[in-house]
């Protein structure tokens, strides 16, 4: 673990200090915390949920098996983005799927977020509630900075840092942005992007072989889309040598029974999957509901936010390509632009 720096002033019960304090630990955020660690800045990466990778995360299904319920792969194709992929590739952490034309994790999604998270800290299971920036005077010294401090639901204070990356879904950011002052730029884009957010219901089932393709697109209103999970590259196979499946609700489905109870959801989605494949599922899993599945891309010049003024910006995909590729050129250019900033200051 990475010693962790204090002011010198600062009160023993007062949190961690970092030169980088990042919410969510998803592709955007765990990839700004794996630029910005190479740079020399401690990081800290605050996640709400049990482990990294957001929709990029792994669902356990049993002890030694998973899925993949949101992003099931990153298709590559910026110029930026694809040395990335290169170096998963030498280091095992990624493997490419022909079938998709794209990568995956291995031996699951969240591998990638995992291994880009290495040299950071990284705290779950914390949902931070509010932000106040406040100003610190270092003893000895009449300079005063603005220090950002991360309070959770409880308002108890997590941590602390000089600047502030939001990586989390536009309609989360417009609720934590609005507990601080004199961002209404920033405000005002996460409110805009967040009106277009879309859900989608989401399980995983197993089948007999089949010698349907990887990856089915339906013309059905019900479905998106059928990844056969156990295709994947390096995947473990279904129990007794079945498939497993993934099946994604189209959103506009999914916005019709938003709030039907799971029972009924996971018999209509089998419906469909049979509908459309003539299989007939062995094992499901629970439905599980992203409330926050996808979102329009925000018009702005850049693929990322920044407010030099506050010291404070906003990565993620809704910000650039609304996909998982958008997700990680939206770090890589804010990442870019802070250590420009760095160096010409």
């Amino acid at each position: 673990m990475r010693e962790q720096k204090m002011p010198k002033d600062t009160l023993y019960n007062s949190p961690s200090y970092y030169d980088v304090a990042i919410i969510g630990a998803g592709l955007s955020g765990s990839l700004c915390a794996q630029q910005l660690s190479r740079m020399g800045w401690s990081v800290c990466v605050i996640e709400k949920s049990r482990g990294s990778g957001g929709r990029a995360s792994s669902k356990h299904l049993d002890q030694n098996t998973s899925c993949e319920l949101g992003t099931p792969f990153i298709s590559i194709h910026h110029k930026d983005t694809k040395p990335l992929f290169a170096s998963l590739v030498e280091q095992g952490i990624a493997a490419y799927w022909p079938d998709a034309q794209a990568y995956v994790g291995i031996p699951k999604m969240s591998a990638i977020t995992r291994h880009w998270l290495t040299n950071s800290d990284l705290i779950t299971n914390t949902r931070i509630n509010s932000l106040e920036q406040i100003d610190y005077v270092e003893q000895g010294s009449l300079a005063t900075t603005d220090i950002w401090r991360l309070y959770d639901e409880q308002h108890q204070a997590i941590a602390q840092a000089k600047f502030l990356i939001v990586t989390i879904p536009a309609s989360q950011a417009v609720t934590l942005l609005s507990t601080t002052q004199q961002i209404d730029e920033l405000i005002a884009c996460a409110h805009q992007a967040a009106q277009t957010t879309q859900p989608q219901w989401a399980m995983c089932l197993d089948t007999e072989q089949s010698t349907l393709p990887p990856i089915l697109i339906p013309k059905s209103s019900t479905l998106q889309r059928l990844v056969k999970d156990s295709a994947k590259p390096n995947r473990r196979q279904g129990h007794n040598g079945s498939e497993r499946w993934v099946i994604q609700a189209s959103p506009e489905w999914t916005q019709h029974y938003l709030d039907e109870d799971k029972n009924t959801i996971a018999t209509l989605l089998i419906q469909a999957f049979f509908h459309e494949t003539q299989l007939i599922p062995k094992k499901t899993s629970e439905p599980h509901r992203w409330l926050l599945a996808r979102t329009d891309v925000y018009n702005h010049q850049q693929p990322f936010m920044w407010h030099s003024p506050k010291n404070i910006g906003l990565a993620g995909d809704w910000l650039c390509q609304g996909d998982a590729e958008g997700a990680l050129i939206s770090a890589l250019g804010l990442c870019d632009y802070l250590n420009q900033m760095r160096i010409t200051r």
